[in-house]
């Protein structure tokens, strides 16, 4: 069993810039919120993750486009995609919308099988929400996708639950018959009190990070690959 090779799961992640997908994909790679990144940079990273027992290698492609961009080089590398928009910006709901007709034309046209995920980020910020879920969750079923909500400044776990649900999705679109995919879902947080757009840091999330690092049996520690960005990450 210790030779066996370990399942990949390519997924990418699109979307209107500062919308926070590098913000989800450090996130959901080291467990902590990243305050300033440079979203002009594109990355792959690379996770060992444990999802129910199976150890499994998880490539994330966090991407950013320009007028001369090839997107079928992520395109075509993909086994899911990863939509996101602010749920604070309309601007980047219309993106969102964009990109998933896009995406589609593109399944349609090479008659590849992927799942699609539109997610909502910034649900920390309540207060300053533009869209709301029943939007996300009714243009996401116009495209036959999965939905979710969620932050990167607060709990660890709605981005897991986000990224594990996406991970779900593939194994069922592989036939994996061992796997218990759940249905679509969408994760939101609570209501804080405030929400500049410095995103200031949260008492919640303080406290989780301590409780991650009081408690390392929780869960097993996970490695991975970062290359070529600086980050600066609530520690």
């Amino acid at each position: 069993m210790s030779g066996r090779r370990k399942q990949e799961f390519n997924i990418v992640l699109l979307g209107a810039v500062g919308v926070g997908k590098s913000a989800l994909t450090v996130k959901f790679i080291t467990r902590r919120f990243i305050m300033e990144y440079d979203p002009s940079i594109e990355d792959i990273y690379t996770k060992q993750e444990d999802v129910d027992g199976q150890e499994l290698i998880v490539n994330i492609m966090d991407t950013f486009e320009k007028d001369d961009s090839n997107s079928d080089r992520y395109y075509s590398w993909a086994d899911a995609y990863m939509i996101v928009y602010g749920i604070t910006d309309r601007d980047s709901f219309a993106t969102a919308r964009d990109y998933l007709v896009r995406v589609t034309d593109y399944l349609k046209a090479t008659g590849k099988d992927c799942p699609v995920a539109l997610v909502g980020n910034k649900s920390d910020l309540e207060r300053y929400r533009q869209i709301t879920k029943l939007e996300g969750q009714a243009l996401s079923c116009d495209f036959d996708g999965l939905f979710f909500e969620c932050t990167a400044a607060e709990e660890y776990e709605c981005v897991e639950d986000t990224f594990h649900g996406l991970i779900y999705s593939i194994q069922k679109h592989r036939g994996d018959k061992h796997t218990v995919c759940p249905p679509p879902l969408f994760i939101s947080e609570e209501r804080l009190q405030s929400g500049l757009k410095t995103r200031p840091r949260s008492p919640r999330n303080g406290a989780a990070d301590k409780k991650d690092e009081k408690s390392p049996n929780k869960k097993t520690p996970t490695s991975f690959k970062l290359f070529n960005k600086s980050f600066k990450i609530f520690n």
